[in-house]
């Protein structure tokens, strides 16, 4: 019974192969290498840029729901808060009351500015340095420049109303989408009261749909059909039909590069075979079985696989970056690389399986 060989000696014969004759592993380096620079400039750049499509879609302002009672007949309840942010996919929930215009206690018929009363916790896109957790009821956060405005020293003080008062104890920052807050005043309120205005912010933009039927079915209010709900729902469908769009494009594109890859490869391996068939046979005719020449080609392929697939992987993420100014996912690249190595060992197996097959009678036979 012959043994099978050391693994090792199947590792120095591939590296004597890839030396010898170099111009199949010249080919096959070619070959993987531009199929694989080729998907990273194909769809790897298509994803990438689709990823930075999807990023300002899914952006705050594309995430959001206004709900608006702007004739103030809905009677639009401060409770629906609480509602809403237990609702699946909702990020967060905030709400102001109408606008109450208030001017500094200390000075009688001074500058006015607009205040509200402010329902839920800060949402992100107010930055502030007291919390709301840390507010008691009636005290309030001017924007920027609203408390030098109403003349309020150091930025803190008293200010009042129609009968109401309360303490500005500090500034906040709204970014978008709510930066048209910023030349109010918000106050925490000390009981339930009504809603002008209610945002609510999804964590993702294809959940505005579903978030959007919740909110019909779930708001507090006298008159529901009063209230107005504004959103960006088709933007959820200009995500899902870019990405179903674009996958279909990348299973084509990449199946096809994937063929030519093992109709490339089989064609140089049947070569590198055809040119060798006097050292197979003499192998064959020194005991080698079928079985450790199928191995000795395949792992001559494998060589020259590894070492065109990392080529074109640097060589395409480069590419990827250039033109999309994004470096693909690791994912991707992995999959890039899995699918490029297993098509060329796949190319290699006919090539090998025939070269176990040859006869060394025939191919030793001295005429």
């Amino acid at each position: 019974m012959t043994a099978r060989p050391p693994a090792r000696f199947f590792v120095i014969d591939a590296a004597h192969r890839f030396r010898s004759p170099f111009t199949p592993t010249f080919l096959s380096i070619l070959i993987l290498a531009g199929a694989t620079i080729a998907i990273f400039a194909t769809t790897g750049i298509a994803l990438a840029s689709q990823q930075a499509t999807i990023d300002r879609i899914n952006s705050p302002e594309g995430r959001l729901v206004t709900v608006s009672d702007s004739e103030g007949k809905a009677g639009l309840s401060s409770d629906s808060i609480d509602v809403v942010a237990s609702v699946t996919g909702v990020e967060w929930a905030f709400g102001v009351s109408p606008a109450l215009d208030v001017s500094a206690t200390a000075i009688p018929g001074g500058a006015t500015a607009a205040a509200r009363l402010v329902y839920g916790e800060l949402p992100p896109v107010i930055r502030s340095e007291s919390a709301t957790k840390s507010m008691l009821p009636d005290m309030a956060l001017a924007g920027p420049g609203v408390a030098a405005s109403l003349g309020l020293r150091d930025g803190v003080g008293a200010v009042s109303a129609a009968g109401r008062s309360g303490t500005v104890i500090g500034q906040f920052k709204a970014a978008p989408p709510l930066e048209d807050l910023n030349g109010d005043v918000l106050v925490e309120p000390s009981e339930p009261g009504r809603l002008l205005n209610l945002w609510v912010e999804v964590d993702s933009v294809a959940h505005l749909p579903a978030v959007t039927d919740a909110l019909r079915a779930t708001l507090v209010a006298d008159n529901p059909g009063a209230l107005s709900i504004k959103t960006s729902t088709e933007l959820a469908g200009l995500s899902t039909d870019i990405t179903s769009q674009l996958g279909r494009s990348a299973v084509l594109t990449v199946s096809a590069l994937l063929a030519t890859v093992f109709v490339l490869v089989a064609a140089v391996e049947y070569a590198r075979v055809s040119g060798s068939t006097r050292d197979i046979g003499r192998r064959r005719a020194l005991g080698a079985t079928r079985t450790a020449i199928v191995l000795q080609v395949l792992a001559a392929a494998s060589l020259s696989a590894l070492v065109g697939v990392g080529t074109g992987l640097v060589a395409g993420v480069v590419v990827t970056v250039i033109a999309a100014h994004a470096a693909p996912s690791v994912e991707f690249a992995i999959g890039v690389v899995t699918l490029m190595f297993l098509a060329a060992l796949a190319g290699a197996v006919p090539p090998a399986i025939r070269a176990s097959r040859l006869d060394p009678v025939k191919i030793l036979r001295v005429p």
